[in-house]
């Protein structure tokens, strides 16, 4: 009995396949952009490394005000003196062997009064936790940025893949096309060549656009730490905007003040310059205070009985370097050295800034004109195509004529894919360049996904 003459079977069969494809698309689930940065946010080794160096440097602070904070002490010593009298001179000592323990006990208290290099360095650790936040604030938009660069990446190669299959599909059509008309000599030989030529290079590009899916796959398992199954893709009606204000200088003027790099380079200038000061004070006295108290407990001497003595002292103590090789003069000459190598650095990077701005300012015009310029494209190369398959269909043109249409035709499908995620990424450089990407804007990327 088959299912045709059996309804209830076939409704069964029915309700089984409907239930299938439900699970099927419950169990699928498209990630989208911002689950992606969620995940990077915990798993990706730079940013999380940088968030552990941000809190090492917090302890530089705290190792600095500690050298200008009292150190007390605590020596506890035990002695077991053996004493062997041979000969004496004094007839009360007697001779013989003689052994007694000692104990002591020193509790000593030391309070800097004036020491200047760690001053400077309290001022110089108060500089480097500054520069420290600035650094994981950077971590912070570095991650927004390539969690977004890598996601566009594995879209982008999946769009390559996805064209490739299509032509290839098209390839093959105009191929059995071109072996049936052969056959019946309505075509040339060079026609069927053509086409299987174009097939076979259409294949393996391919295979090479397949590799490269999972290339950036696995790069975008580096920030995540698993690889994506399902990505969220891109919209086709996605709105573009113009930078506001629509002016470079104002771009340039904004990332002069808030660039992260650039902070961070003025404050290394600040750090090294610091730094200078510290090893000069290799120069300058130090004066401390100095509490110390000691208890000795000894249970013999040479002289007879042992003695308990407490003692207390109170001393202010002043020490002025006067020589210690050159060594101080040779580390101001090596931080004043630094110091200037970091004025450079400084100049080095603000020239870069301006550079990358300038380059991220002018990708997101030129994005947009590619997008609106390519947009035409397509459709214009769908119309050749079409009017190329009409020709050959009637002896009008070639095969080669369709097959160049069709390549046509999906390299500016590609170039087209490839321009709107431009246009992302773009406006995402051009926020960090200069220092105001944020979250909201990794959102509203995710709010033009489906």
């Amino acid at each position: 009995m088959s299912l045709q003459t059996c309804p209830p079977c076939l409704r069964i069969v029915n309700f089984l396949i409907i239930l299938l494809s439900l699970f099927t698309i419950t169990s699928v689930h498209a990630e989208n952009l911002e689950e992606i940065y969620r995940k990077a946010l915990v798993n990706d080794p730079l940013f999380v490394g940088s968030l552990h160096a941000r809190r090492a440097a917090e302890e530089s602070l705290n190792q600095a005000q500690a050298g200008y904070l009292p150190n007390v002490s605590l020596d506890i010593e035990r002695t077991e003196t053996t004493q062997d009298v041979i000969s004496s001179d004094n007839a009360v000592f007697a001779v013989g062997q003689t052994r007694f323990p000692t104990n002591s006990y020193t509790l000593k208290l030391t309070q800097p009064l004036f020491q200047w290099a760690s001053i400077v360095r309290i001022r110089q650790a108060e500089v480097e936790s500054k520069k420290a936040e600035i650094e994981f604030f950077k971590a912070r938009q570095d991650l927004i940025l390539r969690t977004s660069e890598r996601y566009m990446k594995v879209l982008a190669a999946q769009d390559l893949l996805e064209f490739s299959e299509t032509e290839k599909v098209a390839v093959k059509r105009q191929l059995d096309l071109a072996k049936g008309r052969y056959k019946m000599g309505l075509a040339r030989l060079t026609d069927k060549l053509d086409a299987e030529a174009r097939y076979a290079w259409v294949e393996s590009v391919s295979v090479e656009n397949r590799f490269a899916v999972e290339d950036t796959q696995q790069e975008l398992r580096e920030s995540t730490g698993e690889l994506p199954q399902n990505l969220n893709r891109l919209k086709n009606d996605i709105v573009l905007e113009r930078p506001e204000p629509e002016d470079l200088q104002a771009w340039v003027d904004i990332a002069m003040e808030s660039n992260p790099d650039i902070l961070i380079a003025r404050y290394a200038v600040e750090i090294a310059r610091h730094e200078q000061e510290r090893q000069k004070a290799g120069h300058l006295p130090t004066l401390d205070v100095v509490a110390r108290q000691n208890y000795r407990d000894t249970g013999g001497t040479l002289f007879g009985g042992g003695s308990e003595v407490k003692n207390r002292d109170i001393l202010l103590r002043f020490s002025l370097p006067i020589y210690e090789g050159g060594m101080v003069s040779s580390r101001s000459r090596e931080t004043a050295e630094l110091y200037a190598k970091a004025k450079q650095d400084l100049e080095q990077q603000t020239r870069l800034v301006v550079r990358k701005t300038t380059a991220a300012y002018h990708g997101v015009i030129s994005a947009i004109s590619k997008v609106e310029a390519l947009s035409h494209a397509v459709k214009s190369q769908q119309r050749t195509l079409k009017a190329k398959r009409e020709g050959f269909k009637s002896g009008l043109n070639t095969n080669i004529h369709v097959l160049d249409a069709e390549r046509d035709l999906y390299q500016a499908k590609k170039d087209y894919a490839q321009a709107r995620y431009e246009y992302l990424l773009n406006s995402l450089r051009l926020k960090k360049v200069t220092g105001n990407l944020t979250e909201q804007d990794l959102l509203a990327i995710n709010n033009w996904l489906e």
